[in-house]
């Protein structure tokens, strides 16, 4: 009777304190299957965005299964089951909660290449800085000035210039370094001062700087912050488009779609509206980046509103609306003033579509669809109009270029053909630019295609190079200067390539900024002063040139 009751009890008491695990198989079949998923998307030939996206899924629903294998089936007592499960739930929390993994890096290869602390938040351990109340600076424009978002052209170039490329005889001087406000807009440059935009606590400022010493001279501020992730990582807080400045005004488009008009000598506001209120237009996912247009007399701003309130046109000195037209909701590029046919016309790079209007009243002329293949329509890349009345676009997510042909009818009927675009020569899709711009030089397009740097013959679309750099380009900017490509990485340094179609060379190579710090800003050049900066540093270099530059103009 005892020996029956104890073979009966031994199992009952051996599950009651431990059993074996149960679908282990599964598990790991689990795990591996996601983690090879990641890992073939994140080194296909794919957006870096969708590597990522991937890499994070596979992490995110791995936790999860160990979580619920450890709760069910981990052979433990049930109160270790439920402390491993919970824990590892809470450590995937808090890594997402307090920790910003940078993108995946990929076209070759992938891997996480650097983690953020959440907290690191530099807008808000800066200082205010008010403007003096009666402040007249002393503002004369010069030959070489970078007065808007890329300088003056369709493209970032600083032409007539030779750089020195021999960085390790002649280096680059740094002149000054500071401390700046969050954001991702660029300098703008007018004779002896610096316009940008930042983030600084709960307050999103235009400020001038003195171009010699980096001392600010002058600040407007908004009770506005911009954070779309709503949770203040760096890498997304504050403002993302450049002032323009025109006949000592300059104008600005903060995140949140408030333009402002401000005096340039004396830093006072002359007039502002926000945009996305008074045209009933909702805010772009990572807030409002592009750049105000001059033309003539008027201010063209790209806000997004439905019901001719797309494109909207404001009086430059008294700040009324001339016209507004277009229904799209907007993309992140600025609107750009060309010429076909004869007809001058504002073009819009919106979400799915380009536009072009009339200067005069907005009059749509024609329009040309411009999604993508993932599905995403947040264009960030200028469209470049060229001779021969041809327009190139690019775009990052899977879709790549295109060179379109716009003509007119006698009759008056506007029409856009496509001379090349999308997949060429069997290959993937050519000069996909994420959150970059081109430079077109003799013919051939040079960008950042993705993270590496491209190289294609413009009238065919065919690629003649590609290059991934190590360290990585990542979702860096690129401007020419003479013959020679400046590239500013996202990590930070600052490289020289030769603007040759013939292969990749790179010249020299200096670090401007830590690589643990996100670096998407366009850098400016007003010879011979380089301004790069990122949402927490901000520097001016000295390049060395060739030949002197010298001159300037009241």
């Amino acid at each position: 009777m005892s020996e029956s009751s104890s073979e009966t009890s031994s199992p009952r008491g051996a599950a009651t304190h431990n059993s074996a695990p149960k679908h282990v198989g599964w598990l790991v079949g689990w795990i591996a299957a996601l983690a090879a998923m990641a890992i073939l998307l994140a080194r296909g030939n794919l957006d870096p965005g969708i590597g990522t996206i991937a890499f994070n899924a596979a992490l995110i629903l791995s936790v999860i299964s160990f979580a619920v294998w450890a709760a069910l089936w981990s052979g433990r007592i049930v109160r270790t089951r439920c402390l491993i499960s919970a824990a590892s739930l809470v450590l995937l929390a808090a890594f997402y909660a307090q920790l910003m993994p940078f993108q995946l890096i990929n076209d070759g290869d992938a891997g996480i290449v650097g983690v953020r602390w959440r907290w690191n938040q530099p807008d808000k351990l800066l200082a205010m800085q008010k403007s003096e109340t009666d402040l007249q600076l002393d503002w004369r424009e010069k030959v070489h000035d970078y007065p808007r978002f890329l300088g003056s052209g369709y493209w970032a170039e600083v032409p007539g210039v030779a750089l020195e490329v021999d960085w390790k005889t002649s280096p680059p001087r740094e002149v000054w370094r500071t401390k700046i406000g969050a954001g991702w807009s660029a300098f703008s440059i007018v004779g002896s001062y610096a316009v940008t935009q930042e983030q600084r606590d709960e307050q999103e400022l235009v400020t001038c700087y003195e171009l010699s010493t980096g001392k600010i001279v002058w600040t407007h501020a908004d009770p506005v912050r911009w954070d779309p992730r709503g949770g203040g990582s760096l890498g997304y807080v504050g403002p993302r488009a450049t002032p323009t400045i025109h006949q000592r005004r300059v104008y600005a488009l903060g995140a949140t779609g408030i333009l402002n008009c401000i005096d340039g000598p004396s830093g006072k506001l002359r007039w502002s509206h926000d945009t996305l209120r008074k045209h009933s237009a909702d805010n772009v996912v990572w807030g409002k980046a592009c750049s105000p247009l001059i033309v003539d007399d008027l201010v063209v701003v790209s806000v997004g509103g439905r019901n001719n309130q797309s494109l909207v046109a404001y009086d430059m000195d008294s700040g009324d609306v001339v016209w507004a037209a277009g229904s799209y909701p907007s993309s992140y590029a600025s609107p750009v003033l060309a010429e076909f046919a004869g007809q001058a016309q504002v073009i819009s790079v919106n979400a799915g579509f380009v536009t072009a209007h009339k200067v005069e009243d907005g009059e749509l002329l024609w329009e040309y669809e411009w999604p993508s293949d993932s599905g995403s329509d947040a264009a960030t890349s200028q469209p470049v109009p060229l001779e021969g009345d041809r327009l190139f676009l690019s775009k990052g997510y899977g879709l790549g270029s295109a060179l379109v042909q716009v003509t007119c009818s006698e009759t008056g009927v506007w029409e856009t053909t496509p001379l090349w675009k999308g997949r060429q020569y069997g290959q993937l899709p050519v000069m996909k630019t994420k959150m970059g711009n081109v430079v077109i030089r003799d013919g051939y397009v040079f960008g950042l295609d993705n993270v590496s740097l491209q190289c294609i013959e413009l009238e065919s679309g065919k690629r003649l190079w590609k290059k991934r750099r190590n360290p990585t380009f990542g979702h860096g900017q690129i401007m020419l200067i003479g013959d020679v490509i400046l590239a500013l990485t996202e990590f930070g340094e600052v490289v020289l390539v030769e603007a040759s179609p013939d292969k990749y060379r790179e010249l020299a190579s200096i670090r401007v900024f830590s690589d643990d710090q996100v670096t998407w800003n366009n850098p400016a050049f007003a010879p011979p002063y380089l301004l790069v900066r990122n949402a927490e540093d901000a520097a001016c270099y000295e390049l060395p040139l060739k030949e002197p530059i010298a001159g300037s103009v009241d």
